[in-house]
């Protein structure tokens, strides 16, 4: 007996279990850890706003005695979303009424094989405990720090370093000081009594200063400024697509800045509506038309949030309750739920003299679906939410202004019949000179270099909790450093954080189509792919490390390393490599992802537009039999996940993938010059069924790429005209296509 009194808990907890009858083991624990009272100081200790509280403890206590009810256990994957909804209390170790309840018991860490089985299996929760070492300030009460093993690696991983109280009772002998030195504990406080710890902890909380919601007046539109024709100063915003808000907020406009007519629209609807969007393609000029907007305000304030920063929900609740305000978001800075809100809120914004401008890409199918399936519930009423296009090229009148402004610079020259990507590329390869910004070259020696720029790319933003979870901390502190002022690091706002994601800095990219061109550039050297490809795979399999892998039955609409598999933004990153790429990166995931149908039917995506560009038709074919065979598959996923669950969002997805599938059809008939009669009736009766849907329109058709040709068109054509044969059972939706077509026209 003396012997086991002298090993460490984790020794004894080998032998226990080893030992002792099942039975016996759970009577104990239910005699001695269920139905735990607490002394009411340790209550009042409780009920402190906590964004949530870590314990070792596996009895129920915390959640029988405070606001913090909802218990997030070990070993499994967890929903960061669950933080910003509920109080939770984290059990690193286990959780009583889990061990209790479940044969397959497996949040219990007590042995020191369930420490190395919890190391490999709770990357969700020690992620989560690794941030919050590294970018928060910690206290301790209670806790031996003796033998976890977890904890201990945990703390060897967190080598950024915040403040790690640690509060006892008696002085730690010198032997504890190291052990407490190895956990990352930087202060060690002794009182007198734990009651002391309790009650001083509680008065120093209640003198603390609440951080102000004033922070989000520094988002006020308050300063603007024009800077004057010298090329080196107005060169990095027309080709690297620098930002045009500054650090302290300030605002510098571009010599060549010019009123978009849009413009004048977006204001005329002001008075009119609590909500309007502005979509358009990449590099249209929406944020210019955004700072336009803003500059034509004078009877309110207005509040700018670019991709780079986030909005939580009390930001914009604060926003609302202020009253007389304008609030222009880009979609990156707000989720497609909080959206939801404010078009389901909209009379009680226009009451308070609110108004919202979002600014979102044309291809958010996640806001256009949103839209639909608002008017088909009957939240909102048939086209009345206002969306703003703003064209990807300059109109006449708009471009003799500009390249006066644009040849007083030596900037170039821009043409009409060129959109306006093309235009700057062009303008780019005129020129000669280099500027300040030229040289500036990211690091690419590996995959992790490589993943930090595709998060920056991709997301805008990167947060520390995010670098926690990617592992990718480290990394980006060189790419920071050696691509300044162009990538930057900065401190997170009150009011971009939550309970889940309550990171402490972020970094950010400060010129878009920089880091575009850089990896563009990268990848038209073939022997990059691989190191491309290994780059996706690296954080997405971060992701699905830390929040489990896509189940086929229950899957999450947004999930986080969705961003990463849209076609769209590899093709944006990609301007001339993004089929290549595109098509290497899905075949590189496959395994990880087999199982996600939001994947399966972007890899159809894909193939739809690498079928263009292959020569006979039989290889034409072949591509397109495989995109049809991965949208097929989609389809069938979504269908039995509706039949599961329920969920009225589904029918958006399966609705989308039918369309896809349409349009491959009708490519496919294409490409067979219409010569198979079942073809043709296959493509009539599944374009039918799409376009019947209120989330597909033949409006949506005529401007998608993957339509490229109109294939969509030229079907119904060639049936009209009986180019094409159907069987006669197709005759009838051949009439209600071509009304459909005539009334989207």
């Amino acid at each position: 007996m003396k012997k086991i009194e002298t090993e460490s808990f984790s020794a004894v907890s080998t032998v226990y279990h080893s030992e002792t009858p099942k039975d016996q083991q759970l009577n104990y624990l239910r005699d001695h850890f269920t139905c735990v009272t607490v002394e009411d100081y340790k209550q009042e200790f409780l009920s402190l706003d906590w964004l949530y509280i870590y314990t070792l403890n596996i009895d129920d206590a915390i959640e029988k005695n405070s606001l913090y009810k909802t218990v997030v256990y070990s070993n499994r994957a967890v929903r960061n979303t669950i933080f910003d909804q509920n109080k939770c209390v984290i059990k690193l170790h286990g959780d009583i009424n889990e061990m209790l309840v479940y044969e397959d018991s497996e949040s219990e860490v007590f042995d020191k094989k369930q420490y190395v089985v919890s190391i490999q299996k709770n990357i969700s929760l020690l992620n989560r405990l690794t941030h919050d070492l590294s970018f928060q300030n910690l206290i301790y009460i209670g806790i031996s720090l003796d033998d976890e093993i977890d904890l201990l690696s945990v703390s060897e991983n967190a080598t950024i370093g915040k403040a790690r109280y640690y509060c006892t009772v008696g002085e730690p002998s010198f032997i504890d000081s190291i052990k407490l030195k190895n956990y990352g504990i930087t202060h060690c406080i002794v009182f007198n009594d734990y009651r002391e710890i309790y009650e001083l902890i509680i008065g120093a909380a209640k003198e603390a200063v609440a951080i102000k919601s004033t922070e989000l007046d520094d988002y006020k539109c308050s300063s603007f400024s024009r800077m004057n024709a010298s090329f080196e100063d107005n060169m990095p915003y027309l080709f690297f697509g620098k930002s045009l808000v500054n650090k302290d907020r300030s605002i510098i406009l571009p010599s060549f800045y010019i009123d978009r007519n849009l413009t004048r629209t977006i204001l005329s609807n002001i008075e009119n509506c609590g909500v309007q969007f502005v979509l358009g393609n990449s590099c249209s000029g929406k944020t210019y038309t955004a700072i336009d907007v803003a500059i034509h305000i004078r009877d309110r304030d207005v509040y700018l949030f670019e991709s780079k920063d986030c909005l939580n929900d009390s930001a914009i609740q604060h926003l609302v309750n202020k009253g007389n305000c304008m609030i222009i978001a880009d979609n990156g800075s707000l989720n497609i739920q909080q959206i939801e809100w404010i078009v389901r809120n909209e009379k009680n914004i226009i009451a308070r003299n609110v108004h919202f401008i979002v600014i979102s890409n044309r291809s958010n199918h996640d806001l256009s679906s949103l839209i639909n399936l608002l008017e088909i519930n009957n939240v909102i009423i048939k086209n009345s939410t206002i969306q703003n296009i703003i064209s990807n090229r300059f109109n006449s009148a708009e471009v003799r202004t500009l390249n006066a402004l644009l040849i007083e610079t030596t900037l170039g020259v821009f043409t009409e019949k060129k959109t306006i990507a093309d235009n700057i590329i062009s303008a780019s390869r005129a020129l000669m000179k280099k500027n300040k910004y030229s040289d500036i070259v990211p690091c690419f020696s590996n995959e992790k270099m490589l993943a930090c720029l595709l998060a920056l790319s991709i997301e805008q933003k990167v947060y520390s909790y995010q670098l926690v979870e990617y592992n990718l901390y480290n990394e980006m502190l060189v790419q920071a450093k050696v691509a300044a002022p162009l990538i930057e690091k900065e401190s997170t706002w009150s009011f971009e954080t939550n309970v889940s994601n309550n990171s402490t800095l972020k970094y950010v990219i400060n010129a878009e189509y920089w880091l575009n061109y850089q990896l563009d550039s990268f990848a038209n050297n073939q022997k990059n792919l691989s190191v491309i490809v290994s780059a996706f795979r690296y954080i997405i399999s971060q992701i699905i490390l830390a929040h489990g892998k896509p189940d086929i039955i229950n899957g999450i609409r947004q999930s986080p390393y969705k961003p990463y598999i849209l076609f769209d933004n590899i093709n944006r990153i990609f301007s001339t490599q993004g089929l290549t790429v595109a098509r290497e990166v899905y075949d590189g995931i496959n395994d990880l992802l087999s199982a996600d149908p939001h994947y399966m039917h972007q890899r159809a995506k894909c193939l739809i537009k690498y079928a263009k560009t292959e020569k006979t038709p039989d290889e034409k074919y072949s591509i397109l039999e495989q995109a049809y065979r991965y949208a097929s598959i989609a389809h069938g996923v979504f269908e039995k996940r509706l039949e599961e669950c329920g969920n009225d969002k589904i029918h958006i997805s399966i609705d989308h993938v039918k369309y896809t599938m349409a349009l491959i059809l009708c490519h496919i008939c294409r490409n067979n010059d219409y010569s198979i009669l079942e073809l043709n009736t296959n493509a009539v009766n599944a374009l039918y069924t799409a376009l019947s849907s209120p989330y597909n329109s033949y409006a949506y058709a005529k401007t998608d790429s993957f339509n490229y040709g109109n294939v969509v068109y030229s079907l119904i054509a060639a049936v009209i005209t009986k180019k094409a044969e159907v069987e006669r059972s197709s005759n009838r939706y051949i009439q209600e296509l071509f009304r459909i077509v005539l009334a989207d026209n």
